[in-house]
């Protein structure tokens, strides 16, 4: 199908294979973190290949999101974007030493779009990825192709991380990407779901199922 991965997560409900409860082999937990504000962000601007700093609150954010994840997992491996929004929530967070980069983890790139008003961008983006996921905006990406490096990058994980929780710090496509590709979706999956700033998703591999354990949590910064 359009947009479609060739990687096919298992079709088992998360309900049917408790944490810590398949005795099945091992387990792996991604920790998928998106990075904190930006000025684009605050602005409502598209924001892809975009290579901006966090901004006040997203520091703040990037805090409060790393004393989240210290509570709640045991960070063993931590595998990070490109970009510096990314790497700098990592900082931040408290997160920031034998950091691996993955430029599959890297935000869509919007090309002619970038810096354009949300608004705007999305709905014609909308529109055209509903119809075709492999549209791509001029000298920008498909969403496709999104899809497609996103979840690459997620079996790799999967695969060279038996037994550990990974911390993976990315934006809202890829990791809505990921999420779609493990209940089962597709590219389109990722018109359907909204990702705030600076929150955590869990995806993990408990055979003999991937499964979500978590979505779009956050802890608001004080």
């Amino acid at each position: 199908m359009p947009g479609g991965s060739s990687s096919t997560a298992p079709e088992v409900a998360a309900a049917e294979v408790p944490p810590g409860a398949s005795g099945r082999g091992p387990e792996t937990y991604l920790v998928l973190l998106r990075h904190g504000r930006t000025d684009l962000n605050r602005q409502g601007l598209l924001q892809g290949a975009s290579d901006l700093p966090l901004d006040d609150l997203g520091r703040r954010q990037a805090v409060e999101a790393g004393e989240y994840v210290r509570q709640h997992w045991q960070i063993d491996k931590v595998v990070c974007s490109p970009r510096r929004r990314a790497r700098e929530t990592l900082v931040h967070a408290g997160f920031d030493e034998d950091v691996i980069t993955d430029d599959r983890l890297a935000e869509m790139d919007y090309g002619a779009l970038e810096g354009t008003p949300v608004p705007l961008a999305s709905g014609e983006l909308i529109d055209a990825w509903t119809a075709d996921p492999g549209y791509a905006p001029s000298g920008g990406e498909s969403l496709a192709s999104l899809y497609d490096r996103s979840v690459r990058a997620c079996e790799h994980l999967l695969a060279t991380s038996a037994n550990q929780t990974v911390l993976v710090c990315s934006h809202a496509n890829p990791i809505k990407a990921i999420v779609s590709w493990a209940l089962g979706g597709e590219a389109s999956g990722i018109l359907r779901m909204y990702l705030r700033q600076a929150s955590v998703s869990v995806v993990a591999s408990i055979p003999p199922a991937v499964v979500l354990l978590g979505f779009n949590e956050r802890t608001e910064p004080s």
